[in-house]
């Protein structure tokens, strides 16, 4: 009796150690490029997200205005109404200046590029829900809320802090949040790329986040926040944001929007 209990335990345990969490792979080769970034987007793409049938982006230091792109006719709209840059504006701080953008349950999530806040925003009614404060408010380094991306319970936000006596593992760090209170419920370190560059991608494709960098991607458990796979996408050298159609990753990077398609391992 006691070594068929022996050889059960033996044998779970085998079992899971073979046990791995299922990951998506890029297809490095497959990335290209989409298009341009529109010159009327004075300083840049610094936040995308998918909402199911196009894309949104917001623009550094612009105001709160913000655009669309369709990826089936690769049309970009401009949007400039009073009310949904008070919104933006709302969600984001002063300067409405946006660093990181998702989607969840068909609201628009954004945060602050200056680390002031976050918030969700009805984009039927334009209502908002915002949640003020900074991170870090013990000293005055500038702060930097970056991407964003939902895993369906959780927000999950990239931080950069621009203190740079600090480790990389203390001002590059994801922020696991509960949507309903805005808490940061724990942190994790991320992977360190150029120190004076805030802009990070961000997205979860249902089963890992995807962190990118600079030009390195990384994916991400987000059971305990261990980067699982890195690639890097040698084509461009700085990206800006990154959202996620079901299929490809879409990503900003130097005045142009990449395709660069996954595949199951």
């Amino acid at each position: 009796m006691k070594k068929t209990k022996l050889i059960l335990f033996f044998g779970i345990l085998l079992l899971s150690s073979l046990i791995v969490k299922s990951q998506k792979q890029p297809i490095v080769e497959e990335l290209k490029v989409i298009c341009e970034t529109p010159s009327e987007i004075p300083h840049g793409i610094s936040a995308i997200a998918y909402d199911g049938e196009k894309f949104w982006a917001a623009s550094y230091l612009d105001k709160g205005r913000y655009a669309t792109f369709n990826p089936q006719t690769q049309e970009w709209k401009f949007f400039d109404s009073e009310k949904e840059r008070k919104a933006i504006g709302e969600a984001t701080g002063t300067w409405s200046s946006t660093g990181g953008m998702t989607f969840i349950d068909n609201k628009l999530w954004l945060s602050s590029s200056y680390g002031f806040s976050f918030g969700s925003i009805d984009t039927q009614t334009w209502e908002t829900k915002v949640f003020k404060g900074k991170h870090r408010d013990d000293n005055m380094a500038s702060q930097h809320y970056a991407g964003m991306a939902s895993d369906g319970k959780h927000l999950w936000v990239a931080w950069h802090w621009y203190k740079y006596v600090m480790p990389n593992s203390q001002t590059q760090v994801l922020l696991k949040i509960e949507p309903e209170t805005g808490k940061v419920i724990n942190e994790y370190p991320l992977p360190p790329g150029t120190r004076n560059a805030g802009a990070r991608g961000l997205i979860y494709d249902g089963e890992n986040l995807w962190d990118l960098k600079d030009n390195k991607l990384s994916a991400i458990d987000t059971s305990n926040g261990n980067v699982i796979s890195q690639y890097k996408l040698d084509k461009f050298k700085r990206a800006a944001s990154l959202a996620w159609d079901g299929n490809s990753l879409w990503i900003i990077a130097d005045k142009k929007l990449w395709k660069l398609p996954l595949k199951n391992s």
